[in-house]
């Protein structure tokens, strides 16, 4: 059997009396939650737990690339632990391999933590 909580009597009686609750025990205390604390529990049960996760990678994307980088790629699919990013042609997917893929892993990794960690470049599927 549940324990009520403990309350003063004295001060529920005096307020009881004041603005007229026919109640004999207070109600008991507040148990409210932030939302921000039961939504990644709810998304995560639901399965969308990754969906919301790129979304938030895709806000801030352009921070994480640069503009200039950014207006030529996007982030793709995550597969464990390995990000796909789709590059819209080949000479921006040759100079993303050679020199400015480690810098965007780094990037990353420094936003999100250790959730990503290698990058996949690819010709972005959608352009073709």
């Amino acid at each position: 059997m549940a324990r009520r909580p403990k309350f003063n009597r004295g001060r529920w009686q005096l307020a009881r009396e004041r603005l007229r609750i026919s109640d004999p025990a207070p109600p008991p205390p507040d148990r409210t939650v932030r939302a921000g604390q039961v939504i990644p529990g709810i998304m995560k049960s639901l399965g969308l737990e990754e969906q919301h996760w790129l979304t938030e990678l895709a806000d801030k994307w352009p921070a994480l690339a640069g503009d200039t980088l950014a207006s030529h790629t996007r982030p793709g699919r995550v597969v464990g632990d390995r990000l796909t990013v789709f590059v819209d042609n080949s000479s921006w997917l040759n100079e993303l391999k050679r020199y400015g893929k480690q810098k965007l892993l780094a990037n990353i990794q420094q936003e999100f933590g250790a959730k990503i960690k290698s990058m996949e470049m690819r010709l972005d599927p959608d352009l073709k």
